[in-house]
């Protein structure tokens, strides 16, 4: 039996708010929050993770199975455990009890995914992710493609077309491609979210468009002006696994420890770098946070006792391009984070903090 490639499909959350997925996900890993509006613009590289979204490195993802026959669940299983060798992450595959992807086949004619740690902003028992054409006699190179690719958002990866460095990059045809896609069910709102918008600068890690990357959709040449298409994409791409493994690293730099009137001088060495000092606080005062240097950087502020509690962020109030923050605070363990402004920005700079006289 012959089957049709088909695309992921739109999946939009109904039940939690923006405000509480940036929560949630804050909550898992404290260098998920994004603490800099910025307006879209072009990058570089070659894919796409929402910073917003990842899992903390080096957990255990539990993975249920809700539904489905044994047959195509042991398809699935094998494949999505194909990414243990990209992201520094396991996933245990578990008949019962609590689990962060849930996987279910009941949507016929919809394979989807929510992105990272979006699926635990969905009900405990509802699916986190959908295949809706997988039969035993799909072919192998279909299991491989869908797969690859729900698991790529379920480890929090974008849509590579919605990259803010493919912004302009692909020549639309808009007209035809929203007639394409309504005969799939879509409307015109679904089209712009999974299709056309790409996101922000400052909500994702990324590097220059890749159209060779599992997330990518196939682009035929009807859907584009001129002559520009894209096929369909079944193995991960080498920018694929580099960045993964750059967002997922196996080997994970120790926390640095800050002390009050002890700066630290340190080097932001690639794109997307986001470096986290831990400050312990024994006496209640006023204190001084800032950066130093030539580097445009941002600085983020988390605690009392709670990584993922942000407490205050600046990019811009120290000398020159330097962030500072004056807070109050209790007794108690806080976080530093800093990164550069812009996500490919790299350079030097110094973190200190002083207790105001």
């Amino acid at each position: 039996m012959k089957h049709v490639c088909k695309i992921c499909s739109p999946f939009i959350l109904k039940d939690a708010s923006e405000a509480h997925s940036d929560e949630v996900a804050s909550a898992e890993r404290p260098d998920n929050l994004r603490v800099l509006p910025m307006a879209r613009r072009g990058g570089r590289a070659r894919a796409a993770v929402e910073r917003m979204k990842l899992w903390e490195n080096g957990r255990t993802l539990k993975v249920k199975f809700l539904d489905g026959s044994p047959a195509v669940q042991a398809k699935v299983q094998a494949i999505a455990k194909e990414w243990e060798a990209v992201a520094n992450l396991k996933l245990e595959f578990v008949s019962s009890g609590a689990a962060q992807i849930r996987i279910s086949f009941a949507q016929q004619g919809f394979s989807w995914s929510t992105v990272g740690t979006d699926a635990n902003t969905v009900g405990a028992t509802a699916a986190t992710m959908n295949y809706g054409w997988l039969e035993p006699d799909t072919e192998l190179r279909e299991y491989q493609r869908v797969v690859r690719h729900e698991f790529g958002h379920a480890l929090g990866m974008i849509h590579e077309h919605q990259n803010p460095a493919a912004s302009g990059k692909i020549p639309w045809d808009k007209p035809k491609v929203y007639a394409y896609y309504a005969q799939q069910g879509w409307d015109r709102d679904a089209v712009d979210f999974n299709i056309f918008e790409v996101y922000d600068e400052d909500s994702t890690n990324h590097t220059a468009f890749d159209p060779t990357s599992i997330m990518e959709y196939a682009i035929p040449d009807e859907l584009t002006v001129g002559s520009y298409s894209i096929g369909w994409n079944t193995e991960f791409s080498a920018a694929d696994i580099a960045f993964m493994k750059k967002q997922y690293p196996k080997a994970v730099p120790a926390l640095t420890e800050l002390s009050v009137g002890t700066p630290v001088i340190a080097d932001l060495a690639s794109a997307g770098e986001v470096d986290n000092y831990h400050l312990a606080i024994t006496t209640a005062a006023t204190y001084i946070m800032t950066t130093e240097g030539g580097t445009d950087t941002v600085l983020a502020l988390h605690g009392p006792n709670d990584p993922g509690a942000l407490l205050a962020w600046d990019d811009d109030r120290g000398k020159g391009a330097n962030a500072r923050i004056v807070r109050k605070l209790q007794p108690g363990e806080y976080w530093i984070t800093v990164r550069h402004k812009t996500p490919a920005g790299t350079g030097s700079y110094s973190v200190g903090v002083k207790k105001r006289a």
